[in-house]
């Protein structure tokens, strides 16, 4: 038998003296999240709450230090780091700050305050920078590692973290991290279906036992379980039953009609060149800035060299060398005409931190008869998909090929409603891979 789970700012000005063109978009966080039914996409691979940068702030990473595949996770008390990057695109000099926040496990702003869940933070500078040598456009790649003695959450949990101009305090960019306790033991499976879906994708459905710590009283109350395939936040998944009978354990998995798609697809980009002779590019334009890059196309349904099979997540990693160049990269893709030229169709990929932006939207080209959209993309290796949105919903499967077999990444996360305490807390967090 199941029983029904019940789910239930300290500012840290930091000042970057650094170089930045362009106007940021206008407006607080506040606003932002008080406009969220507006801009709210379902079915949108990243967390809504999460703010797109401007044209002028690139290749943005969130990861533990020294692990750039791994999902932005450390241990609470711990040694570990957490490495934030990006690039600053021009010429104007600009500060900038930022604010971390807490959050429970759907999302929502904790009823915690800074003094909880912040400890030791103070006005700090970016620890490290490096300008580029001579490239078009030129930038600067800055890195900021924490926890540090102005940077330490105190408790466990979800957190959110702010970049904002200090010229008219408007919010550039957030990225999402977590903080676990690493309390108790965690075993997840995947059991992978098929002949399940209309379409001929197998399915992968998850399954968990949770070894929970003796703190842990009421465990079919306090305990909660959720899992994410290939660090697609806004599409997290809640167990909504779980069996506690055993003592000790808890044990959740999600139901079929819930389950994950099983050979969830990316295409491959690899910019480590601009070499015009390689699988990928077409044509390569140096005279301009940034120099342009133009694609291959790309044919929906069908890829006659489906090369790439290896878990994406792991392979969205810019070059982070200084005589690493931007591209102002051209995708083409050739639909069937089930797809009209009306539709909203975006670029989506580790570029853009998939995100639906209305800078990586396609148009439709009826001499041509191909869908044409850019991305400012630095040199590396990427993973990319093609959406599109209908009625405010992201459909990211009618594009794909649909036999493509690709490793999945599951990551499962453990919650504790402490009765102690007025938030969510992580206790664990399990990551397995599906081939």
């Amino acid at each position: 038998m199941y029983l029904k789970a019940l789910f239930y700012s300290k500012l840290i000005p930091i000042l970057l003296p650094f170089i930045i063109v362009g106007c940021a978009t206008s407006g607080s966080y506040e606003e932002q999240q008080s406009s969220k039914s507006e801009n709210y996409l379902e079915g949108a691979l990243a967390l809504d709450q999460q703010k797109a940068p401007p044209n002028d702030i690139q290749s943005i990473q969130l990861h533990p230090k020294g692990q750039p595949e791994q999902a932005p996770l450390i241990e609470l008390n711990s040694s570990q780091k957490l490495l934030l990057s990006f690039d600053y695109l021009g010429t104007q000099n600009r500060q900038f700050r930022v604010t971390v926040d807490h959050y429970d496990k759907n999302w929502n702003q904790s009823g915690i305050g800074p003094n909880t869940y912040l400890d030791s933070f103070s006005e700090t500078t970016v620890q490290s920078s490096n300008i580029s040598f001579g490239q078009r456009p030129s930038y600067y790649h800055v890195e900021f590692s924490f926890p540090n003695n102005e940077l330490e959450p105190a408790v466990s949990g979800n957190y959110l973290i702010k970049v904002y101009s200090t010229d008219d305090n408007s919010p550039l960019f957030s990225m999402p991290f977590f903080v676990t306790e690493d309390e108790g033991q965690i075993e997840t499976n995947v059991e992978r279906l098929f002949a399940q879906r209309n379409d001929g994708r197998p399915l992968d459905q998850l399954f968990s036992t949770y070894s929970y710590p003796g703190f842990v009283e009421y465990p079919q109350f306090d305990l909660s379980m959720s899992f994410v395939q290939n660090q697609f936040w806004g599409r997290t998944k809640q167990v909504e039953f779980l069996d506690t009978i055993t003592p000790g354990q808890l044990r959740g998995y999600i139901e079929r009609d819930n389950a994950f798609v099983g050979n969830y697809e990316f295409k491959h980009l690899n910019l480590q060149n601009f070499n015009v002779d390689s699988e990928q590019i077409l044509e390569y334009q140096p005279g301009v800035t940034p120099p342009k890059v133009i694609l291959r196309r790309d044919v929906q349904n069908l890829d006659i060299n489906p090369k790439w099979s290896e878990a994406a997540v792991a392979k969205g990693i810019p070059d982070n060398d200084r005589n690493s160049n931007y591209a102002q990269v051209e995708f083409r893709l050739q639909t069937d005409s089930s797809i009209q030229p009306s539709s909203k169709i975006y670029i989506v990929g580790h570029f853009n931190n998939w995100m639906i932006n209305d800078l990586n939207k396609m148009s439709f080209n009826s001499e041509t008869q191909m869908w044409t959209g850019q991305a400012l993309i630095k040199q590396g290796s990427y993973a990319y998909k093609y959406v599109i949105v209908r009625e405010n919903k992201v459909d990211d499967l009618a594009l794909d090929q649909g036999f493509l077999s690709a490793e999945q990444e599951y990551l499962t996360f453990i919650y504790f409603k402490d009765p102690n305490e007025n938030f969510d807390r992580l206790l664990k967090v399990d990551r397995i891979i599906k081939r």
